[in-house]
């Protein structure tokens, strides 16, 4: 069955996109792919195919993050998640503070160009699973990882893994106080632009009479809603929760020193 000029372009559309993963396996496996597809085509179909490449321009915003030399690691939590097997790793946080252990992976996430490794955290490889605490790892920040053949995994039944998953905002564990009844309201200015978007599978838009809108939702985690409405800056005010409210404050608060 031959594939249709429309399917071509949509795979050489989703090669655009993964071109923020060069240096990693997604982006060998994506041109993989399309080499193949070449193969078959004729020396006038070549023409067209690459012409066809050129007629669709995808623009990251929020930078892309650097996977240089990181082949090995994508490659060993690519073969935890499809074969089920444990990973023993050593990780690196944001502040450079080193780790090491164990983690069963479950699923990887791309978010804002990056990509997540979301799983359990095991003490040791032969751990059970069930009733380990989930952890949300940043890919770039493996420093080492090795799937485990000997040690298998299966994804328990009750793993809440899109518990972790916050829509627009990217994956991120519970905090302390979570999860969070979220409303903030946006200016009339922008009440268009931001109710005509999904950024949280459980929120709510109400219209207010002045023009503008509240958005309310459901979230583990502050962190990322609160830079979500400073990115709005005087077109979104956090309503609730109080934490919300004080960590925008604070936020703005130190902001405002380096330009005085």
């Amino acid at each position: 069955m031959s594939i249709t000029k429309r399917e071509r372009f949509t795979l050489l559309a989703i090669r655009r996109v993964f071109d923020v993963f060069r240096g990693t396996p997604f982006l060998d496996d994506v041109e993989s792919v399309l080499n193949k597809l070449e193969q078959r085509m004729s020396e006038k179909e070549r023409a067209e195919h690459a012409a066809l490449g050129e007629q669709f321009v995808y623009m990251p915003d929020h930078g892309t993050k650097s996977y240089e030399g990181k082949e090995d690691v994508i490659d060993a939590l690519q073969s935890g998640i499809i074969l089920r097997r444990v990973v023993k790793y050593r990780y690196a946080d944001a502040r450079g503070r080193g780790r090491a252990g164990y983690l069963a992976p479950f699923r990887m996430a791309m978010y804002r160009h990056g990509l997540y490794a979301i799983g359990a955290q095991l003490k040791e490889a032969s751990d059970d699973v069930r009733g380990a605490p989930l952890g949300v790892f940043a890919v770039e920040r493996f420093v080492e990882a090795e799937h485990l053949k000997a040690h298998e995994f299966k994804i328990p039944d009750d793993a809440r893994v899109r518990d972790v998953l916050q829509g627009a905002f990217g994956p991120h564990l519970r905090d302390a106080g979570g999860p969070h009844e979220i409303v903030v309201e946006f200016s009339a200015e922008k009440a268009q632009l931001v109710s005509s978007r999904q950024w949280h599978p459980s929120q709510r838009v109400t219209k207010q009479p002045n023009g503008s809108v509240c958005i309310a939702f459901s979230a583990p985690s502050l962190a990322p809603i609160v830079s979500w409405v400073l990115e709005w800056g005087p077109h979104a005010q956090a309503i609730a929760p109080r934490e919300l409210v004080d960590q925008v404050t604070r936020e703005l608060t130190q902001a405002l020193k380096h330009y005085r």
